[in-house]
């Protein structure tokens, strides 16, 4: 059971609070996905594209508040800035429920995403302040067990609260997921870090290791790859919702094809954490970029052939590849990326973790912006963006990755 200063709250419980922790930034995009027509109604929008703004706003909040979390948990504990950041998302929530415009509720929507940044990073620290070894891999793989199910869920859980209520309800939902989270750890959770290990606060220490980070080519083309994998998928979580209201017509089974492609890419994850241990991540990476790119382009193609509509069913598979191929990579990344960063490993992650999101929104919005009767931008985005992926990923190819080895097998 971990204790800290003579606190101690049940593993159990423990497992559960991270991974609701770890959940809060996919359900406020997923839970809102079937909702987003309807909001933009009610401010008396026409154009759809723009309800895609909704998420990229959220993200862009998101990615640029990660660099300050890191550091500041480090002078200041843990605790604080966790409950910080669920008081701002939960104030959010509420200004996005009062807002009186659209842009008023898009600035509400990134301060949404500032605020659902600290628990995503928050997450991280705790977790290896309480743990170390396998059994900090195991509390991963369990937190991340859990966050999975959330892509697959929020959307059906979503347009079950719009036959219950218009989507303010969606709001309200938010506030109430928010202030559990905020109160539960606020009562149950120990400070996880101990009183000796906190640092001063120091603006020059913080400068010379972000200047270490960006010096890293490794790291940086890593951060790239991530960015603009996630790009794709972006673009396609942009318009998701129009894809199958609108070009396909399928409104009603939207949260369940939404739910049962993300599957996929929790089952990816799970054989990764199986595979990369034999085989390497920087192989199991290499060739899932390289399958992803010819899936990608096999894709393509069959858009191509039929002039941009392809059978529903057809684009299900596509997608359901397509996530299988992301899923596979993704999550070896972050740890190539940090393989140089071992001595500014807080820093490190937080400065990689808004470059590939900001990278990832920008160019995600850009290419679901192209969107308008057929699925031809979408498709070329995922081609683009995969080609880019795996040429940077084939000039790496042959980097030692032997630090990777000595990860438990269930990573």
């Amino acid at each position: 059971m971990p204790t800290i200063n003579n606190r101690k709250i049940a593993y159990g419980e423990l497992i559960l609070l991270l991974a609701l922790m770890t959940s809060l930034g996919a359900l406020t995009i997923d839970l809102q996905l079937p909702a987003m027509p309807l909001i933009l109604q009610s401010f008396g929008l026409t154009d759809a594209n723009q309800q895609q703004w909704m998420i990229t706003a959220y993200m862009f909040g998101f990615a640029g508040a990660q660099i300050f979390y890191g550091p500041i948990s480090d002078s200041v504990g843990r605790k604080p800035v966790l409950i910080f950041g669920l008081i701002v998302y939960v104030l959010a929530s509420i200004a996005c429920l009062l807002a009186d415009s659209y842009w008023l509720f898009l600035a509400a929507r990134g301060l949404q995403g500032v605020g659902a940044a600290s628990a995503r990073i928050m997450v991280n620290t705790i977790t290896r302040d309480f743990f170390q070894g396998n059994e900090m891999a195991k509390v991963t793989s369990l937190v991340m067990l859990i966050f999975i199910m959330v892509p697959v869920f929020a959307p059906a859980l979503g347009s079950g609260i719009l036959l219950i209520g218009d989507w303010h309800l969606i709001l309200w939902a938010y506030m109430f997921f928010g202030v559990v989270v905020m109160f539960w750890s606020l009562f149950r959770l120990p400070e996880s870090l101990a009183i000796e290990n906190k640092k001063p606060l120091r603006l020059s220490q913080i400068k010379i290791a972000f200047v270490q980070v960006v010096s890293e080519p490794l790291s940086m083309s890593f951060a790239v790859i991530s960015g603009v994998i996630f790009a794709g998928f972006m673009a396609y979580l942009n318009a998701a919702e129009q894809i199958y209201s609108q070009i396909y017509d399928a409104k009603q089974q939207f949260p369940y094809l939404f739910g049962g492609i993300a599957l996929f890419f929790g089952l990816a994850a799970f054989i990764n954490s199986k595979i990369v241990m034999r085989y390497g991540a920087m192989q199991v990476t290499f060739y899932g970029m390289l399958v992803l790119l010819l899936a990608n382009l096999i894709s393509l193609l069959v858009v191509v052939s039929y002039a941009g509509i392809p059978p529903l069913w057809m684009f299900v598979v596509m997608m359901a590849s397509i996530n299988v191929c992301i899923g596979l990579a993704y999550g070896n990344l972050m740890a190539i990326a940090m393989l140089p960063l071992g001595h500014v490993a807080g820093m490190g992650a937080s400065v990689i973790g808004m470059i590939s999101a900001i990278l990832a929104a920008g160019l995600g919005i850009f290419i679901s912006q192209q969107l308008k009767h057929t699925l031809m931008p979408i498709m070329l985005g995922f081609f683009i963006t995969s080609l880019i992926a795996f040429v940077l990923v084939y000039y790496f190819r042959h980097h030692p990755t032997d630090e990777l080895s000595n990860l438990p097998p269930d990573y």
